[in-house]
């Protein structure tokens, strides 16, 4: 059997042969259209979509949810510090996610914008045990050096497309068992971005395509 290509996080609907990707869903798109959870997903509190007044009945619906067959992941869900949501209620569900990623052994897939400091903070505090997945990287390498060391992965996007040399020299420097790929809402092929990385890394695009598949099957490993 060929490797497969991995998408490890996207919100665009795939029934491709060669290709495993998890969709990323919103509590709040389950709420109204259940059947989103027909293959492959992640499922989490997005914090760009957080309330006060519905964050506690939406986590509750959460854990209903993780009993399904095909969820693979919590999230996305994680910390934002330029959106207008309370950062203390950003804050309280994150962590409250966190542990039903331990409760329920299941990665978590994470959003972050300017709230690295804040993410090693929690990881320390909690010591969390399953796997940690930050989604588009974007950052420079002193910072995702942080949070690789901290043990977790990093999920590279279209921007490689771009060839910014921050991110050119991130990719490069992290280590290959801690790589992943997306499309997220991008219209880009995953195989472009694929291409992108093996370019980048200057390798064989079958090489590229390994080496992340065999991080799907070390974080996956349980399901």
């Amino acid at each position: 059997m060929r490797t497969p290509f991995i998408d490890i996080h996207t919100h665009n609907l795939s029934s491709r042969d060669d290709l495993i990707s998890i969709r990323s869903i919103d509590i709040n798109e389950y709420l109204i259209n259940p059947a989103l959870t027909n293959q492959s997903f992640c499922i989490g509190l997005h914090p760009w979509y957080l309330n006060a007044e519905s964050s506690s009945i939406n986590l509750s619906k959460l854990e209903e949810v993780i009993h399904q067959e095909h969820l693979l992941a919590i999230g996305e869900c994680g910390l934002d510090k330029i959106i207008d949501v309370d950062y203390n209620l950003q804050l309280e569900v994150f962590k409250r996610q966190i542990l039903l990623s331990e409760k329920y052994n299941l990665p978590i897939i994470i959003h972050q914008v300017k709230s690295h400091d804040e993410l090693l903070k929690i990881k320390r505090e909690m010591n969390p045990i399953q796997p940690w997945i930050i989604h588009g990287t974007r950052m420079k390498w002193s910072i995702a050096n942080e949070l690789l060391n901290a043990g977790m992965y990093l999920s590279f996007g279209h921007h490689l497309i771009k060839l910014e040399p921050h991110l050119i020299e991130t990719l490069l420097q992290t280590p290959n068992d801690k790589i992943f790929l997306e499309t997220d809402n991008s219209s880009i092929a995953i195989d472009d971005i694929f291409a992108a990385a093996a370019e980048i890394k200057s390798i064989e695009l079958a090489i590229i395509k390994e080496i992340v598949y065999q991080n799907f099957i070390t974080v996956f490993k349980n399901d």
